[in-house]
């Protein structure tokens, strides 16, 4: 920051006048804390979003699936599509993650340990253990439909897989890598995330089981596959998930209060309200609640899929803004400490 770099002068008496001061610096005038954010903001790039976007699709798709098997539903076509796509996000997933990081190195380093009370060090231990696991089931689905050959070694040891025990394993890790992401962002110090740290795991578990449904659905109708009852299913479960998650949003608009103003912003408001809650929610649920065709079930998949990668880019890119408010952070300070009235802020 460039204020920040200007050289302080020595004054006659031996006092120091700094240039960050607003008596010496017109452009600070009437700036408390001389205008300066007293934290940083991230540094994260498109990578990290998408990131948070892949993984909970894969998460949501194999939570979905997991579940629909334990109740009985053995629809083939429903769980070859939700195993492939959670085997497609969770190669992509670590992918983007390491791209962020820089060094594949730095990836490892982080499962060199486990810090319980890191929602890093614990989210990249589920992100790799999920992945392992449904990369098995995954295997074994392949197996089973021939991908890897017949009567060879490998078909028989990847068809030997215990798949429907290993979904069973993986389910908890699903539900921790689909909230993760959101309680992650949560356990900082930027106000717009920290004053909504209770709702964020949920909020973004609800979006990744949206999108997950939505991935499903629309490999199916795309290819013409699955069975009327398996579809007629996944439109239930496709209008339940988008109301959860659009009371999840909505509390958390109220929960967040002053402090999600970057959320309103010229730069935001289209994203967020446009993009995640208009595109994303009302759009999908009223093709949805409509007559069922293909078309329309193609295109409300297509609009959830991008209502949740709005959502992502929003939260990511609103925090960026909250933290380079100062006003943000020294209110939401105050409010932690002192009951302050709402026109003192």
């Amino acid at each position: 920051m460039a204020d920040t770099t200007r050289e302080t002068a020595q004054m006659g008496n031996g006092r120091v006048e700094t240039s960050h001061h607003p008596r010496t610096d017109p452009e600070r005038e009437g700036s408390d804390y001389y205008g300066i954010p007293p934290i940083k903001e991230h540094t994260w790039t498109w990578e990290v979003p998408v990131y948070f976007w892949l993984g909970g699709i894969g998460a949501g798709a194999h939570i979905v699936s997991a579940i629909a098997r334990a109740l009985g539903h053995t629809d083939r076509a429903f769980l070859r599509t939700a195993r492939y796509t959670t085997l497609i996000t969770m190669i992509l997933s670590p992918v983007l993650l390491i791209m962020d990081l820089g060094r594949p190195e730095r990836f490892y380093n982080m499962l060199r340990i486990v810090k319980w009370r890191s929602p890093m060090s614990m989210g990249t231990w589920a992100l790799t253990l999920f992945a392992q696991l449904t990369g098995l089931v995954a295997v074994s689905q392949a197996a089973e439909d021939g991908l890897l050959g017949r009567g060879n070694v490998v078909a028989r040891i990847s068809d030997s897989i215990p798949a429907r025990l290993l979904s069973v394993l993986a389910l908890p890790f699903g539900f921790f890598v689909g909230a993760y992401t959101g309680v992650l962002i949560g356990a900082t110090s930027v106000p717009m995330w920290a004053r909504n740290v209770v709702l964020l795991g949920p909020t973004f578990l609800s979006s990744a089981l949206s999108t997950g449904l939505s991935a499903i659905s629309f490999v199916l109708h795309l290819g013409g596959w699955g069975e009327r009852k398996t579809l007629e299913a996944l439109r239930r479960a496709e209008r339940i998930s988008l109301v959860i998650e659009a009371s999840l949003i909505a509390a958390s608009l109220i929960r967040m209060g002053r402090w999600g103003k970057p959320l309103y912003s010229k730069k935001l408001a289209p994203l967020f309200f446009g993009g995640t809650i208009l595109g994303g929610i009302v759009a999908p649920l009223a093709l949805l609640s409509g007559r069922e065709s293909r078309p329309r079930g193609l295109f409300a998949s297509v609009l959830a899929l991008l209502g949740g990668l709005a959502l992502r880019f929003a939260m990511v890119e609103g925090g960026r803004l909250s933290a380079r408010d100062p006003q943000a952070t020294f209110t939401f300070a105050r409010k932690e400490n002192l009951p302050m009235q709402e026109e003192e802020v």
